[in-house]
């Protein structure tokens, strides 16, 4: 009730927004809770093509991006929207109607997955970017947080449990008809969103030649490592834990442990945030984080996978919705020609490049390893240093943008200027 009533400070269009990406969240999660367990499963345990998989989503991602921008001169960003979360529920329908035979399509459907997902996100960026005004920017994506930690707590759990009261893939298949209806939900909502229309031309392609703007290169670095150490993160985690408990409700009720610590977490991280404290935070997540993961390698036990969802939920909210926040501040901030949506539309190329590169990285080690379980140590240690380096780089470019770093911020400019 406390985050609902503090929703009350956004505006109503922003209430929308979120309430759309919620709904978006929610039915995505639903089956993409255990969906690399799903794909494991139905492949008969092909990591490398679950990774080939996972890494062609997240090109074509990339590649939607460029498409929304061609099409917004076509097309408002509502219907850009539409399109986006209709080729998700297309995907999510292939699947249903697949099913066994899914194994033979499994990298088409990453491609139909990654226009989806692609095409909202550019829309709901660009949309970010025009109905929620900067001093409601923190709110937002902590109420983003707070709502997905909301869900997930729920859904993994009962997903979980779906899953172990049907034998074979039923259960999996009950899951992607729930994330069907609640992604219907959020396209019948869409009306409500602000549409429009724009014939000027995102310059992506001057944006990446960009050198020079202190803002911009502290952008890149920014969403390439997120990109690579969320990508990372969000294939194996699910994978190791299935490893060790063989149990998808069990592992459903500790994700939701951990979403319940999300909650708390956030809303605390919500009521105490201030601008002038993101580097301290960001310090704070990236030092949990990586003590977590480097003692997930060192001992890659059930209690230790415990201890790491419990910190995963109480710290990566932080740098989530500081890294959030810290995009569209260095997007305003940049500049040099460009408006503020050519930024947030290309930093989507940093983000798939740091994706790419953290799935080759995982490639990589899972054929070199001959021990499966060494694989995921190694892993797990370049995600912990991943956290460290982004923050360090970060501090030193642009100093995380505290308030109290005028004389930084005062160099900043002339350095632009």
């Amino acid at each position: 009730m406390n985050a609902i009533h503090k929703m009350n400070k956004l505006s109503k269009k922003a209430k929308f927004l979120l309430l759309v990406a919620m709904l978006n969240l929610a039915g995505m999660n639903v089956a993409a809770t255990f969906v690399n367990v799903f794909l494991m499963r139905a492949t008969e345990n092909n990591l490398t093509l679950v990774i080939v998989q996972n890494m062609m989503n997240h090109l074509v991602t990339v590649l939607a991006f460029v498409l929304g921008a061609s099409l917004l001169s076509k097309m408002s960003i509502t219907w850009i929207m539409r399109l986006g979360l209709g080729s998700t529920i297309f995907y999510h329908l292939s699947i249903l109607i697949l099913r066994e035979h899914i194994s033979t399509v499994i990298v088409p459907l990453g491609i139909l997955s990654g226009i989806g997902i692609g095409l909202f996100w550019f829309a709901m960026n660009i949309l970010i970017g025009d109905v929620v005004g900067i001093e409601e920017q923190g709110k937002f994506f902590s109420y983003q947080q707070t709502v997905g930690f909301i869900f997930g707590v729920v859904i993994p759990a009962i997903s979980g449990f779906i899953i172990v009261q049907f034998t074979e893939l039923t259960g999996y298949y009950i899951l992607f008809g729930i994330s069907i209806a609640l992604l219907l939900v959020a396209l019948y909502l869409i009306k409500n969103l602000p549409s429009f229309m724009s014939d000027k031309k995102i310059n992506i392609l001057k944006v990446l030649k960009l050198r020079g703007n202190p803002y911009w290169e502290a952008n890149k670095f920014l969403n390439f490592a997120g990109g690579l150490k969320n990508a990372v993160q969000a294939m194996i985690l699910m994978l190791f834990a299935f490893i060790l408990f063989q149990n998808e409700e069990v592992i459903g009720n500790f994700t939701s442990l951990s979403a319940m610590f999300g909650i708390v977490s956030t809303l605390w991280f919500a009521k105490k945030f201030h601008p002038s404290k993101q580097r301290l935070f960001y310090l704070v997540t990236s030092l949990a984080s990586f003590a977590t993961f480097v003692l997930l390698a060192i001992f890659p036990q059930q209690l230790t996978m415990i201890f790491a969802w419990i910190m995963i939920g109480i710290t990566q909210n932080w740098g989530q919705s500081i890294a959030s926040t810290v995009r569209f501040q260095l997007s305003q901030k940049a500049g040099d020609g460009f408006h503020q949506n050519e930024y947030i539309v290309t930093s989507e190329f940093p983000i798939a490049l740091g994706r790419l590169v953290g799935l080759l990285v995982a490639l990589g080690v899972t054929q070199v390893m001959n021990y499966e379980i060494d694989a995921y140590r190694i892993l797990f240690v370049v995600i912990g240093a991943t956290w460290m380096v982004e923050y360090f780089v970060i501090n030193k470019q642009i100093g995380w943008l505290n308030g109290e770093d005028e004389a930084n911020n005062v160099n900043i400019e002339e350095k632009n200027n």
